[in-house]
């Protein structure tokens, strides 16, 4: 059960104010009535009146040349109206955009890093497709396409990405590397504080591949339009404002031609979506060719295997220097992510976790050093907490290995490094700053919590002995975790940068996106707001709703809220990296106070009045002099007579951090910026059975801060939901790979997800400290429970287990069982 803690800082309602606030209170998500009374429509629910269904013929090698497609006998199926390969796209289109487009070779020449809708001449993983087939349904598509024949000379294979580096088989043989990214960045002075250091503590620490697997998997449906030259696609892509690029690049026009349109309900995303572009590619070039709509919709096997939807896969070697006293000196960071067959967009996961490089310990000298490389497998994209997860993980477990080196209570050994209120805001070695935050007040918080399970509860010292005598430990270490929000746009395209230049980087070339936001006052007095964003369920629609009703004084009942496409909506960062809550404060505020100018102003020519003789309050515009009012619907008639139409307003919204100087070196060296840093600890309480090596989760004790919190039970319910993908990660998920590239996992029989057999009970508290860099003092919140999650479960398995003196046992994710028992087997050996 969620409970409500006293806040720690002063937020109590001015004492003049006698409206009581919506924003801040757990109203129902307008969303949910549509979507449980099945109103809500997904674009499997659109079908065009003569569409067609498009099937695509897949790879099943890892790695092969193309000798030849014989598409004879599809195209001579009933119902087949077309079939399109990697050869038929040469001519009129171009290559998909990568995430780094172009490496320098050993003898200095810049090669292309090519990847098209359809292979032609090479396969690189299982899942790519060769072929796109049409025909009237989705049936006969999927029977013609399996006509395609396609031969094809089988290529050894790499899957592993240690093994990538050694570039003995080459994914991209033009290019001639598989490490097609690497960077080392030094903050403060690591070497000496590893030279100077009492203890050098090492580990090696590897985060398996996941996903957020939606409910809904990709679909698009699209329609080309010969008179007017262009495309309206229809599709469940996230960031469709920021990402279309890669649909209209690849198609060859310019933004204003291809309409990009997201339904306002999504089953799902969590970062996976933003790399559908291939679908809606291909569906647009189908329906140029044939001038009718075109659909496609995924299904989960096409998903699961060749999906471009996995995340982050790394192996870390990491080192901490400590001193005797307990005091964290230095850190070294060095991982290899492998990122498949393509450095998709977005590569920048690499660098994000350098918004939170320390987490929440002062540690003044850091290294941080990746390889990115390639592979012959599906190409990974985000996931929510995009790379900051891993990192957190790696990071609490060399904690852990730290604190037993010098035989310190790990919680003590955390306590003592925690950085302190006083310090707030506190800039990172990597020059991102923490807004707010008591950190160790929630550890002793959550401390407290766990020591009244130790008196007659889970953790009780007679229950704890009883279960270890029937092959069962427990444990628990607290720890502190932070989620950094809000982030920007303008470092994203570090790796794109010349960095020799970023550090006389001037700071007036920084350019962020900001967020958009529209009203108007319809002639019933309501409001419509559009986004310019898309929605993944995170309840965008209800947030503007409440904000709104309060700056404007009405009901929410009174707020409509829809969206807007890509052509109408300009270019924005859009729904991701824990950002709407805090950028729709800030839009909601600022084009309220538009509207309210803009609504006087109608009032004041009406009555032939000053502006300053008439004032804005409760729905109406009031004459002071007279009391006269005018209602929303008296001033959206009467601006309806004139031509500036000024009942209708737009306001974009810069980024918290635009206009902070304690900024400014991060986003001048394109290091990444996120001006809030939302906190909680975490303790979850594990029970191991040391003879089947299974993990199960008594209770997920967490106590967590996300700034003011504009709706609880939004709150409550994204918190929730990251925390049982936490679970999943920490103990069932994983997208394994044979040595031969053949994928694992391709059915949900094989992708484990976590169901009510295995999510805990969740006792969560919240306490308040609102950031001082945001309208509403409102944190990000969207992605805490993943990048938490974890890495409180692993180190509670450490602990549990530590009686068996097991060396690290929880150094993978997923903590399996068999990985378990063989850490216990070798052991007893």
């Amino acid at each position: 059960m969620s409970q409500s803690q006293p806040t720690e800082v002063d937020t109590e309602t001015d004492a003049d104010s006698e409206r009581e606030s919506f924003t801040g209170q757990g109203l129902p998500r307008v969303e949910d009535h549509r979507i449980l009374t099945g109103r809500a429509e997904y674009i499997h629910d659109i079908t065009p009146e003569n569409c067609l269904h498009m099937a695509l013929v897949r790879s099943m090698h890892a790695h092969a040349e193309i000798v030849g497609i014989d598409a004879s006998e599809a195209e001579a199926h009933p119902g087949c109206e077309l079939v399109l390969t990697g050869e038929d796209l040469r001519g009129e289109y171009n290559p998909m955009p990568t995430g780094i487009e172009t490496v320098t070779t050993d003898d200095g020449e810049e090669a292309p890093i090519e990847e098209w809708s359809l292979a032609a001449d090479t396969v690189r993983f299982v899942g790519e497709p060769v072929a796109a087939v049409v025909a009237t349904n989705r049936y006969v598509a999927e029977d013609a396409a399996d006509l395609v024949d396609v031969e094809y000379e089988s290529r050894e294979a790499v899957a592993d990405g240690m093994a990538a580096r050694e570039d003995e088989v080459v994914v991209h043989e033009s290019v001639g590397t598989n490490v097609v990214d690497h960077e080392r960045l030094e903050f403060g002075d690591p070497a000496a504080a590893f030279d100077e250091a009492d203890h050098v503590v090492e580990g090696e620490y590897s985060w398996g591949r996941i996903s957020g697997v939606p409910l809904e998997t990709a679909g698009v449906v699209a329609q080309y339009d010969e008179e007017a030259d262009a495309f309206d696609i229809d599709c469940n892509i996230q960031l469709h404002t920021l990402v279309d690029e890669t649909i209209y690049e690849t198609l060859g026009y310019d933004a204003d031609d291809v309409r990009v349109n997201v339904p306002a309900d999504v089953g799902g995303s969590y970062g996976t979506k933003i790399a559908i572009h291939r679908y809606c590619c291909l569906a647009a070039m189908a329906s140029q060719q044939l001038e009718r709509p075109v659909k496609f919709e995924e299904d989960r096997v096409e998903n699961l295997q060749g999906g471009d939807m996995h995340c982050s896969e790394r192996d870390y070697r990491m080192r901490m220097a400590v001193d005797d006293d307990g005091t964290m000196c230095g850190l070294d960071v060095w991982f290899v992510d492998d990122f498949g067959a393509f450095p998709r967009y977005p590569v920048n996961q690499v660098l994000k976790p350098l918004s939170v490089l320390t987490n929440s310990y002062v540690i003044d000298d850091v290294s941080y050093e990746y390889d990115l490389v390639l592979t012959n497998k599906t190409s990974q994209t985000a996931y929510r907490g995009f790379g900051v997860d891993p990192h957190i993980y790696a990071l609490e477990m060399i904690v852990d290995d730290a604190a037993r080196e010098i035989g310190m209570d790990p919680t003590e050994f955390r306590r003592r490094n925690l950085i302190r209120p006083e310090q707030m805001p506190y800039t990172l070695p990597s020059k991102n700053l923490y807004d707010s935050g008591d950190y160790p007040a929630t550890l002793d918080r959550i401390q407290e919590i766990v020591d009244e399970e130790r008196d007659g509860g889970l953790l009780d010292p007679e229950i704890v002995e009883a279960k270890r005598e029937e092959g069962k430990y427990r444990g628990v270490q607290p720890s502190v975790i932070i989620e950094p929000g809000v982030s920007g746009s303008d470092w994203t395209d570090r790796q794109r940068s010349d960095r020799e230049d970023l550090e006389e980087r001037p700071r007036e070339e920084v350019d962020e996106l900001p967020e958009h936001l529209r009203a108007t006052v319809g002639e019933d007095g309501t409001i419509t707001a559009f986004l310019a964003t898309d929605s993944s369920g995170q309840g965008h629609q209800t947030l503007v709703s409440q904000l709104l009703a309060d700056e404007l004084e009405v009901l929410p009942s009174d707020i409509e809220v829809d969206y807007l496409d890509s052509v109408d909506a300009p270019t924005e960062y859009g729904s991701a990296a824990s950002r709407m809550a805090v950028m729709l404060s800030g839009a909601t505020v600022g084009v309220a106070e538009k509207l309210v100018r803009n609504l006087e102003a109608i009032a004041a020519d009406h009555w032939d009045v000053s502006a300053d003789e008439v004032t804005y309050h409760d729905g109406v515009v009031e004459r002071v002099s007279t009391s006269e009012t005018l209602l929303l619907a008296d001033l959206a008639a009467i601006d309806a007579d004139g031509d500036d139409h000024r009942r209708s307003v737009s306001y974009n919204y810069d980024h918290p951090a635009t206009e902070l100087e304690e900024f400014d070196e991060a986003l001048a060296q394109k290091l990444p910026v996120y001006p809030t840093a939302a906190f909680g600890a975490n303790a979850p309480i594990v029970e191991v059975d040391v003879e089947t090596g299974e993990v199960e989760i008594l209770t997920f004790y967490t106590v967590r801060d996300c700034g003011t919190m504009l709706n609880p039970m939004i709150v409550d319910g994204q918190a929730h939901g990251g925390i049982a993908q936490g679970v999943g990660a920490a103990l069932l998920e994983e997208f394994g790979y044979e040595e031969n590239g053949q994928p694992q996992a391709i059915t949900l029989f094989d992708y484990l997800l976590p169901s009510i057999e295995n999510v805990p009970k969740i006792e969560m508290e919240h306490t308040e400290t609102p950031s001082p860099f945001t309208e509403t003092g409102a944190k990000g919140v969207g992605e805490g429970g993943m990048i938490d999650a974890p890495a409180s479960i692993a180190t509670s398995i450490n602990d549990a287990l530590e009686p068996l003196g097991l060396e690290a046992p929880a150094d993978r994710i997923p903590v399996a069982p068999d990985h378990l028992r063989k850490k216990i087997r070798d052991r007893e050996r």
